[in-house]
């Protein structure tokens, strides 16, 4: 296990410590050999909060502009970074989902925010005007990008049983992304600055569908899974899917699964394109 997984565990049992000691104490008086799950058609409203630390790889191209270069007059800089150096590009993060449900009706929603940056070398191209001339270079680059997403998915059970259970879902989407850069680089003087900067912010609002669920292996031990496609303004399409393995407590869930989260504004104009994020995420459902 990488060293950044393994802050990231530690953290996160020291920040769930004290909720799951009080949930704990709450249940001593109940407690048998395996939990105690809640009825799914009982009649009754259920609600649980998920807080989660995610520690993604992130690859993808980010577009700029620069108003020296003639139209289009693009930057397009490959953007990446894996989890044994996540740590260091993150300056601040949050996440957390929910979900309430009634029978066979069920909503959940999800909200992340990650505030990253990093500086050094990166691949870039250059396009040059009208989008003639197009010059590959190593530059020295810092970019800062600001993710904030939130979803929110009504849904219906659809299967229920000893076996796992299985929820029909849809609902919206929406990503905001504030990306900027600056660079510096050696070339055609009479083409191409040497240094430039640029900033954009975008928000794209997706429309998506998907399934989400769990297979039982045991009274405690499961396997959640997850799988959404999307299609939004500015011809978007997301998708996001995860998978791995949960353990039952009389208070929630513990979680560690992998999660991939797609994002592409399919045009070569566009600020994001082919943005990536897959990693391993942990985190601890709470039954309120």
């Amino acid at each position: 296990m990488t060293k950044s997984l393994v802050l990231v565990a530690l953290s996160l049992a020291v920040s769930l410590w004290p909720l799951g000691a009080a949930a704990q104490s709450q249940a001593v008086a109940q407690a048998t050999s395996s939990p105690a799950p809640q009825s799914a058609f009982d009649n009754k409203w259920h609600s649980s909060i998920t807080p989660y630390l995610w520690a993604p790889g992130i690859s993808g191209t980010l577009v700029f502009r620069h108003p020296a270069l003639t139209a289009p007059g693009l930057a397009a800089i490959n953007v990446s970074t894996g989890p044994s150096n996540y740590l260091s590009f993150v300056n601040s993060g949050g996440m957390v989902a929910g979900e309430v449900r009634k029978n066979a009706f069920d909503i959940s929603a999800d909200l992340i925010f990650l505030n990253m940056s990093n500086n050094g070398s990166n691949n870039v191209t250059i396009t040059g005007p009208l989008g003639n001339v197009e010059i590959p270079v190593t530059a020295s680059v810092g970019w800062h990008l600001n993710t904030t997403m939130w979803e929110l998915e009504p849904g219906a059970m659809v299967a229920h049983g000893d076996a796992g259970d299985m929820i029909v879902f849809t609902g919206v989407r929406s990503l905001s992304l504030k990306s900027s850069a600056s660079w510096s680089f050696t070339g055609p003087i009479d083409l191409v600055p040497l240094t430039g900067s640029d900033s954009e912010s975008v928000t794209v609002t997706d429309v998506l569908g998907g399934i989400r669920g769990r297979i039982n292996l045991s009274d405690r031990w499961f396997i959640p899974l997850y799988q959404d496609f999307g299609f939004g303004t500015s011809n978007t399409t997301t998708s996001q899917f995860y998978g791995g393995v949960g353990y039952a407590e009389h208070w929630g869930n513990l979680l560690l699964f992998y999660r991939q989260l797609y994002f592409d504004q399919n045009s070569t104009t566009a600020r994001a394109r082919g943005l990536e994020l897959n990693g391993l995420t942990l985190g601890a459902t709470i039954n309120l």
